[in-house]
């Protein structure tokens, strides 16, 4: 066992410092091998093999040490693995199941969803009368959906400010920005946010922030 573990050890330490060279990748690892015996060690080398655990590598946003397209596909390579393979396409319909002829990457991915698909809980507001005391955000019968962080920074990437200013301030808590908004609508039919903005005040999550944090005695600015 000990000569098969030092192997095993020295062929993930060299892997990993190929993959992410100059990091504290191998030097993590280094230690967390120093601290198992012959038994969790070998237990680790089986979760591996059945994926129930898998190497991590860490490499920050702008650090010294970076992960490079070119160098793993070498890497691979040199470990007998092959990223690109060719898929079997299912049968469908009266086309029968194939093999594609070019072969595609093929790796796990994590994924997540933006939106969750709200096909049968769909929140539609009875109303526009029902407002948070602490947030001045629709409540009750008058809620209805959300903007959620990814959105928001999806809608800032495409450029689509007046959008945010909409959602963000006068759906999101600004009571006069948002009965200007309303009564505007109910008269023309439409709105303009740069006409109603001199009727415009401020978010009311923010002013009952700075008042809880004020009552806590930490002066702020918001």
């Amino acid at each position: 066992m000990a000569g098969n573990r030092k192997a095993a050890e020295k062929l993930i330490l060299d892997t990993i410092e190929k993959i992410c060279p100059g990091g504290e990748n191998a030097q993590l690892y280094k230690d967390l091998f120093a601290g198992m015996d012959d038994k969790a060690f070998e237990t680790f080398i089986n979760d591996l093999e059945s994926e129930k655990q898998r190497l991590a590598i860490i490499a920050p946003n702008f650090g010294k040490s970076r992960l490079s397209t070119e160098r793993n596909l070498a890497i691979a390579e040199e470990l007998g693995h092959n990223f690109f393979q060719r898929v079997w396409m299912p049968a469908k319909g009266d086309r029968p199941a194939y093999l594609t002829p070019i072969p595609y990457l093929v790796v796990d991915l994590p994924l997540r969803r933006q939106a969750q698909l709200l096909d049968k809980k769909i929140s539609i507001p009875e109303d526009n009368n029902s407002v948070d005391d602490f947030t001045g955000q629709p409540t009750g019968k008058s809620k209805g959906s959300k903007i959620s962080y990814p959105e928001v920074q999806v809608l800032a990437a495409l450029g689509l400010q007046e959008n945010l200013v909409e959602f963000m301030k006068y759906r999101g808590g600004d009571e006069k920005g948002f009965n200007a908004m309303n009564v505007t609508i109910g008269r023309t039919g439409g709105v303009s946010l740069k006409a109603i903005e001199p009727f415009s005040g401020k978010v009311k999550s923010t002013q009952s922030l700075k008042t809880m944090l004020t009552a806590a005695h930490l002066k702020n600015t918001l």
